[in-house]
Protein backbone atom coordinates (compact mmCIF):
# COMPACT_ATOMS: atom_id res chain seq x y z
CA UNK A 1 0.00 0.00 0.00
CA UNK A 2 3.10 2.39 0.59
CA UNK A 3 4.05 2.10 -2.89
CA UNK A 4 0.72 3.08 -4.17
CA UNK A 5 0.21 6.38 -2.56
CA UNK A 6 3.66 7.15 -3.67
CA UNK A 7 2.46 7.25 -7.16
CA UNK A 8 -0.44 9.86 -6.68
CA UNK A 9 1.74 12.68 -5.45
CA UNK A 10 3.47 12.64 -9.03
CA UNK A 11 0.62 14.03 -10.90
CA UNK A 12 -0.40 16.14 -8.13
CA UNK A 13 3.11 18.42 -8.07
CA UNK A 14 3.03 18.62 -11.61
CA UNK A 15 0.00 19.90 -11.66
CA UNK A 16 0.92 22.40 -8.91
CA UNK A 17 4.18 23.08 -11.06
CA UNK A 18 1.98 24.00 -14.41
CA UNK A 19 -0.44 26.49 -12.41
CA UNK A 20 2.83 28.09 -10.62
CA UNK A 21 3.87 28.73 -14.56
CA UNK A 22 0.69 30.28 -15.87
CA UNK A 23 0.53 32.19 -12.36
CA UNK A 24 4.18 33.50 -13.18
CA UNK A 25 4.06 33.65 -16.64
CA UNK A 26 0.22 35.73 -16.29
CA UNK A 27 2.62 38.33 -13.54
CA UNK A 28 5.27 38.85 -16.26
CA UNK A 29 2.94 39.58 -19.08
CA UNK A 30 0.40 41.98 -16.86
CA UNK A 31 3.82 43.83 -15.66
CA UNK A 32 5.16 44.28 -18.98
CA UNK A 33 1.63 45.81 -20.31
CA UNK A 34 1.62 47.81 -17.13
CA UNK A 35 5.08 49.47 -17.97
CA UNK A 36 5.08 49.90 -21.42
CA UNK A 37 1.36 50.87 -22.14
CA UNK A 38 2.08 54.03 -19.62
CA UNK A 39 -1.08 55.45 -18.27
CA UNK A 40 -4.72 55.08 -19.70
CA UNK A 41 -5.22 57.33 -22.86
CA UNK A 42 -7.65 60.15 -21.90
CA UNK A 43 -11.06 60.77 -22.96
CA UNK A 44 -12.12 63.50 -26.02
CA UNK A 45 -14.55 66.07 -24.85
CA UNK A 46 -17.69 65.86 -25.87
CA UNK A 47 -19.76 68.85 -27.18
CA UNK A 48 -22.40 70.07 -29.17
CA UNK A 49 -21.29 73.19 -31.76
CA UNK A 50 -23.15 74.70 -34.75
CA UNK A 51 -22.06 75.91 -37.77
CA UNK A 52 -22.83 78.87 -39.40
CA UNK A 53 -21.75 78.91 -43.37
CA UNK A 54 -22.41 82.28 -45.22
CA UNK A 55 -21.75 81.44 -49.40
CA UNK A 56 -21.39 85.29 -49.97
CA UNK A 57 -19.64 86.75 -52.40
CA UNK A 58 -19.25 90.13 -51.57
CA UNK A 59 -16.74 92.12 -49.44
CA UNK A 60 -14.36 89.52 -47.25
CA UNK A 61 -16.29 86.12 -49.06
CA UNK A 62 -17.62 83.28 -47.01
CA UNK A 63 -17.62 83.00 -44.01
CA UNK A 64 -17.81 80.20 -40.60
CA UNK A 65 -19.18 80.72 -37.53
CA UNK A 66 -18.94 78.45 -34.69
CA UNK A 67 -21.32 78.36 -32.12
CA UNK A 68 -20.35 76.18 -29.12
CA UNK A 69 -23.80 74.94 -27.52
CA UNK A 70 -23.89 72.56 -24.86
CA UNK A 71 -21.14 70.00 -23.75
CA UNK A 72 -17.82 69.23 -21.75
CA UNK A 73 -15.90 72.57 -21.16
CA UNK A 74 -12.90 72.84 -23.62
CA UNK A 75 -9.54 74.06 -22.50
CA UNK A 76 -8.49 76.33 -25.79
CA UNK A 77 -4.54 75.51 -24.77
CA UNK A 78 -5.31 71.71 -26.31
CA UNK A 79 -7.41 72.83 -29.24
CA UNK A 80 -6.08 73.42 -32.44
CA UNK A 81 -8.44 74.38 -36.24
CA UNK A 82 -7.32 72.94 -39.03
CA UNK A 83 -8.57 73.60 -42.65
CA UNK A 84 -8.11 72.23 -45.95
CA UNK A 85 -9.80 73.01 -49.09
CA UNK A 86 -10.09 76.60 -48.43
CA UNK A 87 -9.40 78.29 -51.43
CA UNK A 88 -9.53 82.78 -52.47
CA UNK A 89 -11.64 83.91 -55.26
CA UNK A 90 -9.18 82.96 -58.05
CA UNK A 91 -9.06 79.42 -56.83
CA UNK A 92 -5.48 79.76 -55.22
CA UNK A 93 -5.40 77.36 -52.05
CA UNK A 94 -5.38 79.71 -48.82
CA UNK A 95 -3.73 78.72 -45.68
CA UNK A 96 -5.43 79.68 -42.38
CA UNK A 97 -2.31 81.74 -40.48
CA UNK A 98 -5.03 83.42 -37.80
CA UNK A 99 -5.73 82.20 -34.76
CA UNK A 100 -9.48 82.32 -34.31
CA UNK A 101 -9.72 80.09 -31.02
CA UNK A 102 -6.70 81.97 -29.71
CA UNK A 103 -8.00 85.72 -30.43
CA UNK A 104 -11.81 85.01 -30.30
CA UNK A 105 -12.67 81.94 -27.06
CA UNK A 106 -11.86 82.73 -23.69
CA UNK A 107 -9.14 80.00 -22.10
CA UNK A 108 -12.29 78.24 -20.83
CA UNK A 109 -14.87 77.61 -23.75
CA UNK A 110 -18.40 76.69 -22.44
CA UNK A 111 -21.59 77.13 -24.03
CA UNK A 112 -22.46 80.76 -25.66
CA UNK A 113 -18.85 80.83 -27.14
CA UNK A 114 -18.62 81.88 -30.51
CA UNK A 115 -15.37 81.93 -32.94
CA UNK A 116 -15.70 83.47 -36.71
CA UNK A 117 -13.33 82.21 -39.58
CA UNK A 118 -12.88 84.68 -42.29
CA UNK A 119 -10.66 85.96 -45.31
CA UNK A 120 -8.28 87.85 -42.01
CA UNK A 121 -7.44 84.37 -40.83
CA UNK A 122 -6.00 83.55 -44.27
CA UNK A 123 -2.79 84.22 -45.78
CA UNK A 124 -3.51 84.21 -49.45
CA UNK A 125 -6.38 86.56 -49.26
CA UNK A 126 -5.94 89.35 -50.74
CA UNK A 127 -7.60 93.12 -51.14
CA UNK A 128 -10.21 92.49 -53.45
CA UNK A 129 -10.62 89.06 -53.13
CA UNK A 130 -12.88 87.10 -51.19
CA UNK A 131 -12.63 83.88 -49.14
CA UNK A 132 -13.96 80.30 -50.74
CA UNK A 133 -15.04 77.83 -48.44
CA UNK A 134 -17.37 75.84 -50.35
CA UNK A 135 -14.91 72.67 -50.74
CA UNK A 136 -12.87 73.51 -47.14
CA UNK A 137 -13.12 70.94 -44.70
CA UNK A 138 -12.64 71.94 -40.91
CA UNK A 139 -11.53 69.85 -38.30
CA UNK A 140 -11.51 70.88 -34.59
CA UNK A 141 -8.75 68.85 -32.96
CA UNK A 142 -8.18 68.05 -29.13
CA UNK A 143 -4.84 67.10 -28.08
CA UNK A 144 -4.71 66.05 -24.54
CA UNK A 145 -0.96 66.50 -23.96
CA UNK A 146 1.19 68.80 -25.53
CA UNK A 147 3.44 66.12 -27.20
CA UNK A 148 3.93 64.56 -30.33
CA UNK A 149 3.23 61.55 -29.15
CA UNK A 150 -0.14 61.94 -27.35
CA UNK A 151 -3.64 60.94 -29.45
CA UNK A 152 -5.41 63.64 -31.04
CA UNK A 153 -9.12 63.97 -31.38
CA UNK A 154 -11.08 65.35 -33.83
CA UNK A 155 -14.16 66.81 -31.22
CA UNK A 156 -15.89 68.79 -33.93
CA UNK A 157 -15.49 68.10 -38.27
CA UNK A 158 -17.36 70.39 -40.45
CA UNK A 159 -19.21 69.85 -42.92
CA UNK A 160 -20.11 66.75 -41.87
CA UNK A 161 -19.03 63.78 -44.22
CA UNK A 162 -22.55 62.77 -44.74
CA UNK A 163 -23.53 65.71 -46.20
CA UNK A 164 -20.72 65.71 -49.23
Amino acid sequence: MGVGSERGVSPVVGVVLMVAIVVVLAATVGAYLVVFTGEQPSQAPQTAIVADYSERTTGNGEYLNLSFESGDTLDRTKLSLAISGARDSTGTDATLTGDPLGTQAPTSITSGVEISIHAGHFSEVGPGEHLDLSEATLRLVWDPKPSTESETYVVYRWPDPSRR
